[in-house]
């Protein structure tokens, strides 16, 4: 009997200091959340880096991207995407090309301007500690189908993302750091992409 109350008594204790890991996880991920979500809108530089280690494959480069509500327009290697959360335009400028598609949440899990709130449904969470005033955070997917089985997410002191990594079941790591940030109003003009701005132009609608 002294034996099996032993072993509930330890049991409860590490029971406790993971809940306690747990919530506080959950505190720093929904700090992170409200906060990006009083804005009006912002716009980010930032470092991709993706490692595969099996392949020994490394690259990285350079984004910007701005964020109102559920909008985007992201440059990304050569690209411009602009999203008005109807309709996908990539503009390539070096061909002078734009692609138009409908815009399909399904299609984008993890990207920059959703991944304040992914955590929110089938996750689960771990608080690993703290790194010179950087808090960091683990999330793991509930459904075991999903390509990523972890997500790292480093907070600062002011409840901003300064990165997160994506690790993939390929054996690769997706790192996108955050290099600047600006909270800042931006008008609805801005996500609409107009070909006839464009002269000569190459148009391929998909829609």
């Amino acid at each position: 009997m002294r034996i099996y109350f032993l072993f509930y008594f330890i049991y409860l204790i590490s029971f406790s200091s993971y809940s306690q890991e747990d919530k506080k996880a959950v505190d720093l991920l929904d700090m992170m959340s409200e906060r990006y979500k009083k804005m009006e809108g912002f716009t980010s530089s930032f470092t991709y880096i993706m490692n595969n280690l099996s392949e020994n494959i490394a690259d990285s480069f350079q984004g910007k991207i701005s964020v109102k509500e559920e909008m985007y327009v992201l440059f990304i290697e050569g690209q411009k995407i602009i999203n008005n959360s109807e309709t996908v335009w990539t503009y390539l400028e070096d061909l002078n090309e734009v692609t138009i598609s409908e815009f399909d949440p399904e299609e984008q899990e993890l990207s920059l301007n959703n991944i304040f709130e992914i955590y929110k449904s089938g996750f689960s969470f771990k608080f690993l500690g703290e790194e010179k005033n950087i808090r960091l955070v683990e999330i793991y997917p509930d459904d075991q189908e999903k390509s990523y089985f972890k997500i790292l997410f480093k907070i600062d002191s002011d409840g901003l993302l300064s990165s997160f990594s994506v690790f993939d079941k390929s054996n690769s790591t997706f790192v996108y750091m955050i290099n600047d940030f600006k909270e800042e109003s931006l008008e609805n003009n801005l996500f609409t992409f107009i070909p006839e701005d464009y002269p000569e132009i190459e148009v391929i609608d998909f829609r």
